[in-house]
This record gives structure tokens, C-alpha cells and sequence, in this order.
């Protein structure tokens, strides 16, 4: 029971502090997940963020459920997903409530003025990581410089560069095991 509160209050800690979503949370995530609590090493977490990311959904929320899982089965993903989304319910509702009083005063716009570089520096953060932990070498970078061109230059939705690249996974593996076969006396 006692890592079922654990996993609640590491992902409400995670959640409140964490300016920007999922990918500007994936350091807190990680240091608590792999280095603090050591629930999953570090190659199995970075796994587990790809896996997440083909998910539909919030990659915050599948980040939790993912791990609470993993943890302590279906209360575990329910006590890390709910830790996850409370306190972005609340700091919502908070804002709601409050932001249209107060959105025309000077300190807050120039508050918001200066969150915003500090959550690009949130969401860059953990795609250097993300990059490195890929092992992506001179063969492979061609891939994620065709996404980015895709994406930002030709205006290629996301959806079909992860249909193509599910079924050319799919054909390499075949190929792959068919030509293992192949060699084999």
C-alpha cells in the first residue's frame, strides 16, 4: 500500500511543479523514477517515453499510468495518473477563476512574459536527452532531420510519419528475419 501513496504523491509533486506538460516534465520524471525511487532503469524509462508518445493522450498522463502499472498493476496506474492530473485541475481552475480578473495587469502579463523561456528551456531539455539516449549515429540521423523537414518545412501531419514509420519498422523486421532465415543451414 505504502508504494501505491508513493507513486500518488511522486506524480502530484511532478505535477505541480512542473511548467509546460509532459515533455517539460520528463527530467522530474526521470530523477524520480530512475534515480531516486530506481522503479525502472534508465534504459527501460527512455523505452517507456517512446512507447508513451505513439499513445493517444497526454504523455503526462500515459507517463503515470505507464509507471504506476508497472509498479503496483491497475491501483498503481490510478494513484500515478491521478497524482499527475489533480494538480493541473486545481492550478486550472485557479487561473480561470482568477486570470480574467487579473489577465490586463502589467505583472502578470510580464510574468507570463518570463515563464515562457523557461518552459522552452523545460521541453529542450528532455529532447537532448531524448535525442541522445536514441543512440542516433551518422546512419540514423537522417531520420529525425526528415522528420523535422516533414513536419515544419512541408506542413506533413505527425499522424502519417508515425503510420509510415510503424509499417517500415514492420517491413525491416520482416526483411530482417527473413533474410536471418535465409542464412541459416
Amino acid at each position: 500500500m505504502r508504494t501505491v501513496f508513493q507513486l500518488f504523491f511522486t506524480f502530484f509533486y511532478i505535477g505541480a511543479f512542473t511548467l509546460g506538460g509532459g515533455y517539460a516534465m520528463l527530467d522530474m520524471v526521470e530523477r524520480a523514477v530512475v534515480d531516486k525511487r530506481r522503479w525502472m532503469e534508465k534504459d527501460e524509462f527512455w523505452d517507456m517515453i517512446t512507447i508513451v508518445q505513439m499513445l493517444p493522450g497526454v504523455v503526462a498522463v500515459n507517463t503515470a499510468l505507464y509507471t504506476g502499472y508497472k509498479i503496483k498493476g491497475i491501483r498503481g496506474a490510478i494513484a500515478a495518473c491521478l497524482g499527475a492530473i489533480i494538480p493541473s485541475i486545481v492550478i486550472i481552475l485557479l487561473i480561470a477563476v482568477l486570470f480574467l480578473d487579473y489577465k490586463e495587469n502589467p505583472a502578470v502579463e510580464r510574468v507570463f512574459r518570463g515563464i515562457r523561456p523557461c518552459v522552452v528551456a523545460l521541453i529542450l531539455s528532455p529532447a537532448i536527452k531524448m535525442f541522445i539516449n536514441a543512440k542516433v549515429n551518422w546512419k540514423t540521423a537522417i531520420l529525425p532531420i526528415a522528420t523535422v523537414c516533414l513536419i515544419y518545412f512541408l506542413k506533413v501531419s505527425p499522424v502519417y510519419i508515425i503510420i509510415a514509420t510503424i509499417v517500415g519498422s514492420i517491413g525491416f523486421a520482416f526483411y530482417s528475419q527473413n533474410k536471418l532465415n535465409k542464412s541459416k543451414p
